[in-house]
Order: C-alpha cells, then structure tokens, then sequence
C-alpha cells in the first residue's frame, strides 16, 4: 500500500512536532511512503493541495499532521488499522484538544447549516467511535473516498467576531467530513491514539490533563459563561446560540503551469 503524509505549515513547524515526526512508525502493509508539505497562511487551500498530491500519486491513504501536533510513534499504525478494520471508513483521526485544553477536536450532531447544534461526542478507553467530524490534526484519509468527490475537496467557514474584531478560517476538517459521510462513508474518532497539541505562545502542550472516562463518556455541549466556555452533559433544552451564514467567494489561483 501506498501512504502519502501530507503537512500544513505556515513555514515553522514546532520543535516538538518535528521530534515526533522523527519518531513515527509505518504500519507493517505499507510499502511506499512520501511526504509533502504545502507552505502558507491558508490551511484549507494547503490541506486542498495535500489532497490533490494523494490523488494525483494515486496513492492508497493520505495522512495529514498538522505542524503542531505531538503525535505518538504508533499513531499511523493505529488510525490505520482503525480504517482497515471498517471498508466504509472514510476518515480516522486521533484524539486532540484545542490548544486551550477546553475541549476535544470531534463533532456529533454537526451540521454546516447550523454549526450550534454541534455536540462533543461520547468516547471511552481504546473503542473506535463513529462520529460526523474530527479535526484533520492528525489523521489518516482513504484516498478511494476523495477520488469518489469532485473538486475541490474542501472548503471553509469564515468566523466573524463583531465584539472583539476578530476573522478566522474553520471548520475545514469539519466540512469534508460532512462530505464524505453524504457520499455514504463514515468518519472514525480512535480516543486511543492520543496526541499532543503545542501552543507556540505559551511553549505548552494540550491537554493539561486527559480526561478520564466518567468525563467523556457520554454526549456533552459548550457553554458560555462570564469566565469562558465550559463542557456540560449536553441538554437540547439549553437556548442556542444564534449564527448568521453569508457567501463570501474565494477563488484558487494557481501560478504558472
């Protein structure tokens, strides 16, 4: 088998991912590994031009690792035995926390329309979780699955904080997964495969604490409070937060041939 580990930068990737990189086993069935990196301050068009690579080198999985992210030596190993034990997985990624330690990087409930009726799904111990959407930190894609899409393969939601004057790129992750599981393929959580996620500003590694199973076991929801955000059971009863959704073209322009 063909693996293809695709890497989204910004052009300084951390110490600490670069040290675990080094330490990254391959899963005994593959035979032929690349990598490739797509530098910019984009991350939808990088991972969009990852994915692009891995089809055009028709190679059989793609493996995006963000340049952040503390990943375990066996991580490729697991996520992709995750996928070979399920035909029908499209995607499977590990277990990671927002560089906050606020919450886990997986969606249940996720809905591009309507992002706020999103909940965290429940996971435990080393069972494989079916999800609608994990965070493309560290993960493992069957190619066969971007080749049954047509171009391009992501997109993003524009997030605009009137308040505090803020624009940013999401949801990227999110919204190929909800592609994939529309085109009757499912997307894996493996809470097994832990992985770190460094933040730059503070030189710390997220989570400050993993969570045991009590915590996570069970369907939970953010909340916003004077303090912050906080994770509770989740309760469809609680008001939701509002969002507006409006179009804003983007367009890829390619230099040269």
């Amino acid at each position: 088998m063909k693996l293809l580990i695709g890497i989204p930068t910004n052009g300084q990737p951390t110490r600490p991912f670069l040290d675990a990189l080094r330490e990254l086993v391959l899963p005994p069935n593959i035979d032929d590994a690349d990598r490739v990196v797509w530098t910019g301050n984009l991350v939808a068009a990088q991972r969009e031009m990852i994915a692009r690579d891995a089809v055009e080198r028709g190679v059989d999985l793609l493996a995006m690792i963000d340049d952040d992210i503390v990943a375990p030596p066996d991580a490729l190993v697991r996520l992709v035995g995750a996928l070979e034990a399920d035909p029908r997985a499209a995607i499977a990624g590990a277990l990671y926390y927002s560089r906050d330690s606020a919450r886990p990087m997986a969606v249940a409930r996720w809905d591009s329309r309507d992002t706020t009726s999103a909940a965290i799904p429940a996971f435990a111990g080393e069972a494989v979780a079916r999800v609608d959407g994990v965070g493309f930190g560290c993960v493992v894609v069957r190619a066969a699955a971007l080749r049954a899409l047509s171009l391009p393969y992501f997109a993003a939601h524009v997030f605009i904080d009137r308040g505090a004057r803020v624009v940013r790129q999401c949801d990227e992750d999110y919204l190929l997964c909800e592609r994939v599981r529309g085109a009757g393929w499912h997307v894996l959580l493996h809470p097994g495969v832990r992985v770190g996620h460094y933040d730059r500003a503070t030189r710390t590694t997220a989570p400050g604490r993993w969570e045991t199973d009590a915590e996570t076991d069970r369907l939970r929801m953010i909340v916003l409070e004077t303090a912050g955000t906080r994770l509770v059971p989740f309760d469809d009863m609680l008001p939701r937060d509002t969002e507006h959704h409006e179009p804003f073209e983007t367009t890829l322009l390619f230099a040269g041939n």
